[in-house]
Order: structure tokens, then sequence, then C-alpha cells
């Protein structure tokens, strides 16, 4: 890569936005669109809409058999008539009691993105007194995937892609307003929540129970979709044009999950940007200590008990 595009990567706004997307591509080196996955079974939470539609929409064009999980139903039923090879099931992340029945039910899973996610203007509470961005986007994608491996529904080697932010690069984790939420603010909660998903992963890359799987976490850079919008209305207006499409932000969790080049060297554990590995830290500050680390799985095993 160029000293130019070195020096742009560093300004984050010329990386992030539609340009970056552009300037990286050029040095992809697989053409996804090529790949045939005939047989494979796909699960997309949040899948009906924006980055996950697309890649959803991508994944059942290529062959695969995918369900899409989502809390609107109208915008299911659309998805499942545009695309073959496709189920929609009305699922809430946050909704902990619905999870089992739905993994008992779940076919046998060769990929899942975990993107389900929102920003809820006021703070919501879920059946267990959690908030809800971090009971649906945290515990209860963690949730769902463990339950997913107890029942044996996930196939040897299966590739599990959490979509995080790069809104969570300048927060620390901050495991109190994670877990006991007082001061609420939709878009610190957010950050927060991301920045616990890519430590989370981090972590279970080294534990035994997750070695025949593998599971990453990656950023789709900024994305024009209509969450984006109803969530940070004057960020999307100011961005405009250079906002990236759902395509461009979702190619680099379809390369996670479909990737021949670096099979056996993507690592579990890894956070991914516009197809490479990247550091998730700013700064050796925002690298959460190993008692923070240690403390996060244990509030959440605490929630675990009760699920």
């Amino acid at each position: 890569m160029t000293i130019l595009n070195a020096f742009l990567d560093k300004t984050i706004i010329f990386s992030f936005d539609k340009s970056g997307f552009i300037r990286h591509k050029k040095y992809f080196q697989e053409d996804l669109m090529q790949k045939n996955i005939t047989g494979k079974v796909a699960l997309v939470t949040g899948g009906t809409s924006g980055i996950g539609e697309e890649a959803a929409h991508t994944l059942s064009q290529l062959g695969a058999k995918v369900f899409v999980t989502g809390r609107n139903e109208s915008k299911g039923k659309l998805f499942e008539e545009n695309n073959s090879h496709s189920k929609f099931v009305s699922l809430d992340m946050a909704k902990w009691s619905e999870l089992n029945k739905f993994c008992e039910q779940c076919e046998n899973l060769d990929y899942i993105v975990l993107n389900a996610g929102s920003m809820p203007d006021q703070i919501v509470l879920n059946e267990f007194g959690v908030e809800s961005q971090c009971a649906s986007q945290l515990l209860g994608h963690y949730f769902l995937i463990l339950k997913l491996k107890e029942l044996g529904k996930l196939n040897p080697q299966a590739r599990i892609v959490w979509v995080s932010s790069g809104g969570m690069y300048l927060k620390s984790l901050d495991l109190d307003a994670l877990f006991r939420n007082v001061n609420y603010d939709k878009v610190a909660t957010y950050a927060n929540v991301k920045r616990a998903q890519v430590t989370l992963v981090e972590e279970l890359a080294h534990e035994k129970e997750w070695d025949e799987y593998k599971i990453f976490c990656m950023h789709p850079g900024w994305v024009g979709t209509a969450g984006l919008l109803d969530a940070l209305p004057v960020f999307s207006k100011l961005m405009k044009n250079k906002l990236r499409n759902t395509y461009q932000g979702a190619d680099t969790i379809l390369w996670l999950l479909l990737t021949n080049e670096n099979a056996d060297t993507i690592e579990s554990g890894g956070f991914y940007f516009d197809r490479k590995k990247v550091s998730p830290y700013l700064s050796t500050r925002y690298i959460p200590s190993m008692e923070i680390r240690k403390s996060l799985l244990t509030e959440i095993n605490k929630y675990r008990l009760k699920f």
C-alpha cells in the first residue's frame, strides 16, 4: 500500500467513508460473487434491512439457504418474497425467553452473522432488567451462539461474524455503564456495547470450547442506512454522498464467511476492516486490562444462568 493510502487511512474520514472502500478494493484478491455455496446454511440476525439484508441477500444469491431474524414482520415477509432459499423468523434478540425455542428449531448452520442492533432514544429494559442494546447486541448474540453450540447446531468449522462499529474506537470498555446503565445516552451506550463485543470475541478465541469454529469481529465503515439516518441524522446529512452503500458495508462480512485465500490463516478473535486484520485500539489506553476482561466474562456468566 502506498504512502498516500497509509496517510489517508490515518485520517479515518477517508478510510471509513466510500472513498476508503474504493481505494482498499484495489487490493482485494477474490471475487466473492463467483462463489458457489449451494448446500450451506446461514443465519443473519437483523437481516431485513441495511447491511444485514445485503449480506443475507448475497448469501442467498450464491446458493445458501438463509434464515434472517428481525422484529418487523412486514419487512421479513418482503425479504422472503424477494430472496430464494430464504426464511424469516420473528425474533427480538433482547427477549432471551425466545432464544431457546429458536435455537431448538434452527437447522445446523455453516455461517452466522450477528448483526441485529438499534439505538433507542430512551432506555429500554428487557425482562431481566438489562438495557436493550446490551441485552440484544452483546448478551443476546452470545447466548444465541452458545445455545446453538450446546445443541450441536454449529457445523464443523462454522464461521461466526460479529458486526461491530468504528464508533467504538473512541470508547474504553465501561462495565458499570454496560450492566448498570444509570445515565443512558444512546450513542455512548452503542459505542460501549460495540467495544464489549470486540473484547468478548477476543476472549472467546482463547477458550477451548470454541476451537472448532472461526469467530471474528469487524466494522463496516460508515454506511448510509435508514438506521444510521434515524440514529444520527446530523452525521448522516453532513456526510451525504460520502457514506458507503450497503454492499460496500457488507463486503468484509461476506469475505470472512467465504474466503479461501486465507482459510488457514485468518485469525479467530481478530478484528477486520475492508478484508484486512486491523487493531481495534487507537492507543494502548483503550485496551481492557485482564481484570476488566475477567469481570466482563463474570458478569456475562451471571446472566447466562438466567438464560
